[in-house]
């Protein structure tokens, strides 16, 4: 991994989503957070990266199962890069998984930071003992094998009602997901780490038994 992408991993770990959440709004951006359904299963919840997007469509019912599909899947992992952070868009499908132990660990050997399915995943026991990070809507068993095809990987996706581009900044913890826009990457976390700081402040404050209100007129709550 580049040290720029290191050092962006590194900065945005220290911070919290609402934080950038908060300063995405500073600076005019439009909704950078994905909707309250996209929420942690693992128990490890929080997980910084670089967008890897993968995008899946309904198999036809009238062609039989091409293996070959699996192998176009697993590309979104084997060519991933560290420091990716895999999105994928299932297309509605409610009815299978698309992220489980097996392409855990085909991530993990390449620096994957984490997963978001605007779907469902499976094997979350076993990718807990890898202390991964998975998002997603919920957990399915079933495989997406004669059910879900590959339509495009590495292009724009639409996940938990956010676009999604190739190389965006994706955060998560417990309140959620946020998905920073690549060129806008330095500016938000700049102003994130002022939020963070102003929060501190008031927490000291409000520890000293200071008046909200005063502080508020001496400095606007975060």
């Amino acid at each position: 991994m580049t040290d720029k992408r290191n050092e962006i991993i590194d900065r945005t770990m220290k911070l919290y989503v609402a934080a950038l959440s908060d300063a995405a709004d500073e600076i005019g951006l439009p909704i950078v957070c994905m909707d309250r359904g996209i929420i942690p299963l693992t128990k490890n919840k929080r997980m910084a990266g670089f967008a890897r997007t993968g995008k899946l469509a309904r198999s036809p019912s009238s062609r039989p199962y091409d293996e070959k599909q699996l192998d176009v899947f697993m590309n979104l992992g084997t060519e991933a890069l560290d420091g990716d952070l895999l999105v994928i868009d299932m297309a509605g499908a409610t009815d299978c998984s698309a992220w489980g132990q097996i392409l855990t660990k085909i991530g993990m050997a390449k620096g994957v930071r984490g997963a978001v399915v605007d779907g469902t995943s499976r094997d979350i026991d076993e990718i807990d003992k890898e202390n991964f990070t998975v998002f997603a809507r919920g957990r399915h068993p079933g495989t997406m094998r004669g059910r879900l095809d590959m339509e495009s990987v590495q292009k724009p996706i639409v996940c938990g009602g956010v676009t999604v581009n190739p190389g965006d900044l994706i955060f998560g913890d417990g309140d959620g997901i946020v998905v920073i826009p690549a060129e806008h990457i330095e500016d938000v976390l700049t102003h994130a780490e002022e939020v963070v700081v102003t929060d501190d402040w008031w927490s000291e404050k409000l520890d000293d038994g200071e008046d909200p209100h005063d502080l508020h007129k001496e400095k606007p709550i975060p």
